[in-house]
This record gives C-alpha cells, structure tokens and sequence, in this order.
C-alpha cells in the first residue's frame, strides 16, 4: 500500500514538471507584418495547440493542452480601438479528458481567420497575421503599468479620501457647534415663550372666570325671571280653567234644565195627545191604526218569502238605515216623536213591533233574522225567505190611517175587518192604542261616529276658536247627540264636546279603505269593536232562484248597463279623483274625466251624479250614493298615493 501510494505521488509530480508554461504574451509588429507571440518558459514538452475565429462575436480563441499561464487567468484590457487585439480572457478549459489553457482574444477588422500561420522559435509560439500596422505590446508590461497606475491611483484615492474624510470632520464639528449655539437659542427664546404664555393663560383664566361669573348671574337672573313668568302663567291658567270650570258647570247646569224642561215639555204633550186619545175613543171619533208620520205598514207573505213595507211621510234614505243591532233592532234615523206608543205586529215572522225613539223609527224584529234591507223611491222594504207556507197564493196585510186592510189571495172576497177586528184574530194581547199608565220610556238606539280624519281636535263649543278639550285620531268612537252647524255634538268618554262633521263618519259612511284601515288600528289597539256587517242595500242573497246575486264590495256593478240610463250628472266609471278641498267650511272633492284629464268637476257633498249623488266627502276619499234599477249601494272613490295607487 506505501509504495502505491508513493507511486502515485511520483507520476503526479512527473506530470506537473512536464506541464508547459507561458511566461508573457507580445504583439509584434514590423514592416514585415504583424504577430503573436507566447512566450514558453522551456521549449521542451511543448503542448498541443488550436485556434478558433467567431465571426458572430469577432473572437480568436487559442488553446494549449496541459499548460499554465504565469501571470493568471483573468480578464486583460489591451486597446479597445485596436484593429488587432483588443482584450484578453485567460481561463481553463477541459475537453475530451484534456485540460487546455485557453485564451479567448477580442480581435479588430484585421484579425478575421483562424487560418493563420503558426511558427516555433526556439520557446516562442508565434502567430504571424497577414495586416500590418499594429502598435507592438507586451502584456506583462501592460499589467505592470496598469498596476502601478492603479496603485499610484489608489494612493491618490487614499488621500484625496483622507483629506476629505478630514474636511467632513472639521465640517461636522462646525455644524455641532453651530447647532449647540442654535439648541441654546432655540432653548432661551422657548423659555422665554413658556413664560410669555403662562402670564397670557393666567390673564385668559382670569378673564374666563369673570365672565363665567357674569353669565352665571345672568342665567340666575333669567332662571328667576321664567320662575316668577312660569308662577304667573300657573296663576292664570288656573284662573282660566276655573273660569273654564265654572263655565261648564253653568253650561251642563242650563243643558240639564233645558232636558228637564224638555222631557215635562213632553211628557205634557205625551199626557195632552193621551187625553186627546182617550176623548176621541169616548165619542167614537176616528182615530189613525198608525204611529205618527208613518203613512202605510204592510206585510206580504207567501211563494217562498216574506216581505215588509214601510212608508213614512218623510221619504226613507239608505243613509239613515243602521245595521241591526244586537237586540235585533233596526233605527231609521227620520225626524218625529223622542217616544210614543208600540204598535204590536202579530202576523208573519219577521217583524215584531215598531215605535218612535229619540233617534228615530225603531223596528223591533222578531229574533235572529237577517233580512235584506232594501230602499226604493223612499220606501224601506225588508225581505226574508219563508218557507213556512206549504200554499200557492199570498197572505197580505196593509195599516193605514183608515184601517187594516186584509187580503188572501186564495179567497174570492177581500175581507176589510175594521182595526179591532184584525188586532183580535192576529194578537190576543194587541190593542189599538196603549193607555197612558202603560207607557214607558224607551232607550234611544245610539248611533256610532268614527273619527274618519287622521287629527282632529275636541271642543267645548261649536266654534274653533273654543277651548280644545282633546286631541282625537282616525278610529276613536263617539256617540252622535246632536248637530249645530258645521259641527257635531258628540259624547266621548264622559265628556259632551264637539267636533268638526267632515272629520267623523258613521260606519255606513265609511269607504272600503277605510273600513280596512279601521280594522288594523283595532287590532294595533287590542280591540275588536269593528262591525263586520255588509252596507245596507248591497247584496240580495237567495230570494230568487233564477237571479245572480252577488257582493260588488263598493265598486261599480259590471252586470248595470250604463246605456240607456236618463239621468243627467257626471258618469263616475269615467272619472277619477285628483284632489280634495278640505280647508274649507264646506269639502269640495275634483274629478277629472279619465279619457280627456283637462275636463274637470267639483262636488260637494248633496250634489246630483248619474243615477245618485255625493254622500260624503272625507280628507282621503268620496263616497257616493247610486241608485240603479230600485237597488241602492254606496260606491267609495279615493285620492291616489304617491306611487300612483289608490291609497
């Protein structure tokens, strides 16, 4: 294993001494021409070279096997602007196991082959080129002098840093003392300033708390000046609402002796008309079967129905029929007697009694019948299904002022029994006329008003310009008492006031939005007081059975021709509703024709339409009243909101 080893080292060694070395490279050139010349430190063991010419990049490259350069690979800058050699790259290179030296040459326009001529002389390796004119050089020269101008660069360099590296310091200790010297007078004049603005806050706190001091009374003076205002203000709203007080105290106190009055005033009359009664009865004077104002009262039964006709002698509006109540009374709101006598009906199923109230004509019917309500040219008719009756023919009955009239239409003879007679074969317990012991007073029916304006106020009195007692909104109940004027005398609570007549409604009067509306804010506020009843007049259910019947829900009826119709007015399936005047004593509501916007009408309520009128006039809606083929229904029409719907 030593001497392996010890072999190996020897064939190492011999191999280094008989690799080739270049001592220094040259550029000759003469009148003969130009060469290259690489200087072998031997001339023995010289190695195997080659040449290559680039055109693309304009380089000769050389190359020597096994061979070292003596003054190191690297980069060598010679004459950029020579035709010849301009630089130099000395790097190792191996190929095909051989490692060779190659020197890679940057070449001018005369060097433009690598068929150049090689010769040896003696340790000199020469490549002659064909030009001439070339600068001779020698490349260890050209490194020493570059070298040593680098060097003596590098010197200057040195001193040239040092002496500025002096200036920068003497330069930076200028500028410290400079800013030392500026520190302190930046450090004085901000002392000085401190002490200019202490003296300046101490005289601003001063004058801060002077004039806080002063605001201070000030406010204390105004506090004192609103309390002594407030105390006399309390004083005299105390004064005026007991003047208020005392006021209504004296009015409730003339109202109750007025109602006291009234009722002697009637009860005299009451005992007046008895008397005048009873006198006629003794001397067997003609004496009317009805109540006062009444003309007819009539009853026709048979094929199925049951119908009962009233005619009074002021003519019967659909407006002034209440729904039926829950004791199953129905109110006609006519101007008569506050009470009077019952006239008893014993025949048929629908109708029990009848008598004056103070609201008006009160029908009494018999139990839980719900008859359609029907008003025609006046006259109130109500009408069930009977199917009571297993006959043909008509069982019929008519109270005027000259009698009872009967008729049985499966008779041949009409049969006219005097009053006494009839009241004895229909009522047992019926008489013409009630004495006046048995008399008694009778409830009047109340009929509801409903705020229908979104605000409205309360008054003491009849006038504006009263004292407010309460704000009222859309949905409070008021009982109807009386009218004066433009206002309504209503009951609310405990409290008898007044409010405007355009800002309430009966339920009847209500349009269909309304009626919904109502329902939400009796809902919002926990109640179920909303009547659920249809408007009178506006549906016929079952009293015929080859007739359509059907609920319109306030709209036009579609199945009514408006061909044919003679009534003058405006037609309103061809109108609509752009606005209303509500700050007026009386509303005026303007309707545009739908097909041609520039013609235009206004209304008030009253006012004649086609086949009907305007019944009421609301801030937000109209409601009409049409009278079409003897069937009355009410019709609402209301202002569009602002996306263009109806609200």
């Amino acid at each position: 294993m030593m001497k392996m080893k010890i072999l190996l080292l020897l064939l190492a060694f011999t191999a280094f001494a008989s690799a080739a070395q270049i001592k220094d490279v040259r550029f000759d050139c003469s009148a003969k021409g130009c060469q290259v010349v690489f200087a072998f430190a031997s001339d023995k063991n010289l190695p195997t070279f080659f040449q290559k010419y680039d055109a693309a990049s304009k380089k000769l490259t050389v190359g020597f096997s096994e061979t070292t350069f003596a003054l190191g690979e690297g980069d060598y800058d010679i004459d950029a602007n020579s035709k010849f050699v301009k630089s130099m790259k000395v790097f190792k290179d191996a190929y095909k196991g051989t490692a060779f030296l190659k020197i890679e040459m940057a070449v001018g326009a005369s060097i433009a082959s690598d068929k150049n001529e090689i010769a040896l002389d003696k340790s000199n390796f020469l490549i002659k080129l064909k030009n001439k004119g070339g600068k001779s050089w020698t490349l260890s020269k050209l490194f020493a002098e570059r070298k040593k101008a680098a060097e003596k660069q590098a010197a200057l360099d040195k001193k040239a840093a040092a002496k500025a590296a002096l200036e920068e310091k003497k330069r930076l200790a200028e500028e410290k003392k400079a800013a030392d010297k500026r520190a302190l007078e930046e450090k004085k004049a901000a002392e000085k300033q401190a002490a200019l603005d202490k003296k300046a806050a101490a005289k601003a706190a001063a004058e801060e708390k002077k004039a806080a001091e002063k605001a201070a009374a000030e406010e204390k003076k105004r506090l004192a000046a609103e309390k002594k205002e407030a105390e006399r203000r309390a004083l005299e709203e105390k004064k005026a609402a007991e003047k208020a007080a005392l006021e209504e105290k004296k009015r409730l106190a003339e109202e109750k002796k007025a109602a006291e009055k009234a009722a002697r005033e009637a009860e005299k009359l009451m005992a007046e008309q008895q008397k005048q009664i009873d006198k006629a009865i003794l001397e067997g004077g003609a004496i009317s079967a009805l109540l006062p104002k009444l003309k007819e009262m009539t009853v026709l039964i048979g094929s199925g129905m049951e119908q009962f006709r009233l005619v009074a002698e002021e003519p019967i509006e659909i407006q002034n029929v209440s729904t039926i109540d829950k004791n199953y009374t129905l109110t006609i709101g006519l101007a008569g007697p506050q009470k009077s006598p019952i006239f008893r009906i014993g025949a048929g199923s629908l109708v029990k009694s009848v008598t004056w109230g103070a609201n008006g004509l009160k029908v009494q019917l018999k139990g839980a019948v719900q008859p359609v309500i029907l008003v025609q040219d006046g006259v109130l008719v109500l009408q069930i299904a009977e199917k009571g009756i297993n006959r043909d023919g008509f069982v019929f009955w008519s109270a005027q002022p000259k009698g009872i009239f009967v008729r049985d239409w499966m008779k041949a003879v009409d049969e006219k029994p005097n009053f006494d007679a009839f009241v004895k074969n229909l009522d047992k317990g019926s008489k013409k006329i009630i004495s006046g012991s048995q008399t008694f007073h009778l409830r009047p029916v109340v009929r509801e008003l409903i705020v229908v304006a979104d605000e409205t106020e309360f008054y003491a009195a009849p006038n504006e310009n009263s004292q407010v007692m309460q704000r009222l909104v859309f949905g409070d109940r008021l009982v109807s008492l009386d009218m004066k004027g433009l206002y309504r005398k209503v009951q609310y609570g405990n409290r008898v006031g007044y409010v405007d007549r355009r800002a309430v409604g009966f339920f009847d009067e209500l349009s269909s939005v309304q009626e919904e509306r109502l329902k939400q804010v009796d809902k919002e506020r926990g109640t179920n007081l909303t009547t659920n009843t249809a408007q009178i007049g506006s549906q016929l259910d079952g009293l015929y059975e080859d007739r359509v019947t059907y609920s319109s829900f306030g709209r036009r009826d579609p199945f009514v021709e408006v061909d044919g119709l003679v009534e003058e007015g405006i037609n309103i399936d061809q109108v609509e509703l752009v606005g209303i005047i509500w700050e007026s004593d009386v509303p005026v509501a303007i309707l545009v024709e739908s097909k041609n916007p520039s013609i235009s009408y206004t209304v008030k309520e009253g006012d004649k339409i086609l086949n009907g009128k305007v019944l009421k006039i609301t801030q937000t809606d109209v409601l009409f009243l049409i009278q079409e083929f003897g069937v009355s229904r009410r019709y609402s029409m209301g202002l569009p909101d602002k996306l263009g719907g109806q609200k």
